[in-house]
């Protein structure tokens, strides 16, 4: 378990501008242990770019945790990134909603990054990580490289 709070490690960082490129400004990200069940992302409510993540699962570095947590932490930089463009999570997060419905998409060729929710942006940015690992995504990687925005 990692401390709790602390800066993304260089090798998260490299994560990172392997999903992003350099789309997200790193250095301000702090990664805080909480003691619920679940991640988010604190936005710019605070002024901060904080990931909120539950302590017991804190790890010392991502990069060395297992995939599907890899993953997880891409999912939460969208929502960094997100709040980087001015998007303020706290109404983007009550107009998605929380059902599982609010984090699907739909694989096909007319899905827009614009027209996705921040859930579906950031679920679409977690299967994108994961498919470039060869790993079982609802798409292909070039469904992914042409709905995501970012050069990588």
């Amino acid at each position: 378990m990692g401390s709790f709070v602390r800066a993304l490690t260089e090798s998260e960082k490299s994560l990172a501008r392997e999903a992003f490129g350099a789309a997200i400004d790193l250095a301000p990200v702090l990664l805080i242990g909480w003691p619920f069940r679940r991640a988010f992302v604190a936005g710019r409510w605070f002024g901060r770019d904080w990931i909120v993540w539950p302590q017991a699962q804190l790890v010392s570095d991502f990069a060395a945790a297992p995939v599907r947590m890899q993953g997880i932490l891409i999912h939460e930089l969208t929502h960094v990134w997100q709040a980087q463009q001015g998007v303020n999570l706290l109404f983007a997060k009550l107009k998605a909603g929380d059902i599982s419905a609010s984090y699907a998409y739909r694989v096909e060729p007319t899905c827009r990054w614009d027209a996705l929710n921040i859930e579906q942006q950031a679920m679409v940015m977690e299967h994108r990580f994961h498919c470039r690992r060869g790993r079982p995504t609802p798409g292909d990687r070039t469904f992914y490289d042409t709905v995501c925005p970012f050069e990588t």
